[in-house]
This record gives structure tokens, C-alpha cells and sequence, in this order.
């Protein structure tokens, strides 16, 4: 397998982890009133940005959380999100950019629950020393 490499690498993801999201009862109502036509190509240039990957050609502007907030998404919608796209990118491939973006798609995943109030596990936060 190879690794990605490329924009059309992550579209080939971004675009199958939403076919399968789309396709399950339980995240289909969350999703499909998405016009993901014009969603997609926000997130394929968001994970260029996130991955350097052509990321010159591909600045992301904007926020990446703002959208969710009006999404109605429960800590289980994001366990089915982070599994189908980790099922895509090992499906096909493997390697450091693989890796990489399963590690931040984790990151950002406990990141935007945490702000929607959907955890409380503030472990992982750095304390002043008192």
C-alpha cells in the first residue's frame, strides 16, 4: 500500500468516509442535509492544510469547528466519523501521512467534543504549577 500522497488521495478519503456516513442509520440524518458539494471541497483543503500536502496551493481559511456546532453531534457520532475514516485511510493506505492524519483526526475529534461540552476528561490539559 502506499502512502498519500496527494489531494486527490484525501478526496478519495474524505469522499468514501462520507459515502459510508451517509449510508448509516445513524449518522445518515446528521449528514444529509450537507450539500456536500459544496461542503467537500472545504475539507479536502482543510486535511491538505493539516497533512502539507500541496498545502501552498491549499490554504484553509475559516474554522474548522464553527460548522459542527450546528450539527447536533453526540460523542457517538464522532466515534462513527473517526471510525469510518480511519477505516478508509488504512483500507488503502499506509504510511507516514497515513499515521498522521489518524493522529490528528483524533486530536481534533477530542478537541471539538471537548468544546461542545460533549466530555469533560480535562486530563490531557496542562496546569499551571500552583
Amino acid at each position: 500500500m502506499n502512502d498519500i500522497i496527494s489531494k486527490s488521495d484525501i478526496e478519495y478519503v474524505v469522499r468514501e468516509q462520507y459515502r459510508l456516513l451517509l449510508e448509516d442509520p445513524f449518522t445518515q440524518p446528521v449528514f444529509a442535509h450537507l450539500e456536500l458539494e459544496v461542503h467537500l471541497p472545504k475539507i479536502f483543503t482543510f486535511w491538505s492544510f493539516v497533512l502539507d500536502i500541496d498545502a501552498a496551493h491549499n490554504p484553509y481559511r475559516g474554522s474548522a469547528f464553527e460548522p459542527h456546532t450546528k450539527l447536533g453531534l453526540t460523542a457517538a457520532h464522532f466515534t462513527k466519523w473517526l471510525e469510518y475514516l480511519h477505516h478508509t485511510i488504512t483500507g488503502k493506505f499506509q504510511g507516514p501521512n497515513a499515521q498522521k492524519w489518524i493522529g490528528k483526526s483524533n486530536e481534533l475529534g477530542w478537541m471539538f467534543q471537548y468544546k461542545l461540552g460533549l466530555i469533560n476528561d480535562d486530563s490531557l490539559l496542562i496546569r499551571k504549577k500552583e
